[in-house]
């Protein structure tokens, strides 16, 4: 995604994704799966 866009007439550099977002997505993606997990091996094992 480089590169610039227009909008609104503006030329805009393109979105890029940031590492605070990456660890926010990280955590966002990690935290779930771990307690689903968890829950899974506390029912079953």
């Amino acid at each position: 995604m480089k590169g610039t866009k227009q909008i609104m007439g503006q030329a805009a550099r393109a979105p890029r994704i940031t590492k605070t977002a990456a660890l926010l997505v990280a955590f966002g993606l990690s935290v779930p799966v771990f307690l689903v997990l968890t829950l899974i091996e506390a029912l079953f094992f």
